[in-house]
């Protein structure tokens, strides 16, 4: 997408997007007001969102996290979340990268169990038939682990608890449990965010191999911070694996 800023006025940001079809969207972020919806002007497709069918509606949802992220790289403003900055992401890849192995080890070693034996951590969290919203077997669906880094991207610390996602195959709903901790200031956070393992791979190694993964995971996460926007990812960060839960793209394309 082609995208400007075309001014900033009492903490009001306006972005111009020229979208894939060729058609003007105006955007207008209120920096002040993080509750308020962005206003979004455009005339070539339906007013009433109930109206566009789902590539529209995907479409006005790319532009919407495109203009934010101009809004966000153009100006003073902290508009998007590091998890929704790929910039940030890759900040954490390097964090992982030039992480000594034995750090590494100690740091995410009770993650790496968490992933590989769902069932135990059902148990420690809780996630029990008879302790959760719903009636059956609950099942693990996302385990997030995040780490804070410093300005010369060294992992200065993990975050204690696990924040997990849970639900059942019949019902779409998804729950939550753990502790969404958050890092101290004058750092950046970081979020791992993979499904539990299916199965270990026999020569899948630990803790090198596990390191990969999660660099991969977050390489994963900045394709899809491209592809929420509408744009196709730089060649080095379109690759296969799990990123983001969810997005303004469809999966099955992928």
């Amino acid at each position: 997408m082609q995208t400007k800023i075309v001014g900033i006025e009492e903490g009001v940001i306006g972005v111009k997007i020229i979208d894939p079809r060729g058609n003007i969207h105006l955007v207008e972020i209120d920096t002040e007001d993080e509750e308020s919806n962005d206003l979004h002007a455009q005339d070539s497709y339906p007013i009433d969102s109930s109206s566009l069918n789902k590539k529209e509606e995907r479409l006005m949802d790319q532009v919407l996290a495109r203009a934010r992220y101009e809004a966000h790289l153009q100006t003073d403003f902290n508009i998007v979340r590091d998890g929704w900055d790929p910039r940030q992401l890759r900040r954490g890849v390097d964090a992982l990268e030039k992480m000594p192995l034995d750090q590494f080890d100690e740091a995410f070693r009770e993650y790496y169990h968490a992933l590989i034996n769902p069932e135990r951590t059902k148990q420690e969290y809780g996630i029990t038939e008879g302790r959760v919203e719903f009636e059956g077997e609950p099942r693990i669906a996302l385990i997030m682990k995040g780490f804070c880094i410093n300005d010369e991207n060294e992992v200065v610390e993990v975050l204690p608890d696990m924040y997990i996602y849970y639900s059942k195959e019949d019902i779409e709903e998804t729950y939550t449990t753990g502790t969404p901790a958050s890092c101290s200031e004058g750092t950046t956070q970081i979020t791992p965010m993979v499904p539990p393992f299916v199965e270990v791979p026999e020569d899948f190694v630990y803790p090198e191999d596990f390191r990969g993964f999660l660099i991969n995971n977050l390489i994963c996460q900045i394709r899809d911070v491209y592809r929420n926007m509408g744009e196709i990812p730089p060649k080095q960060y379109d690759i296969e694996g799990y990123g983001k839960p969810k997005g303004n793209f469809d999966r099955d394309e992928y």
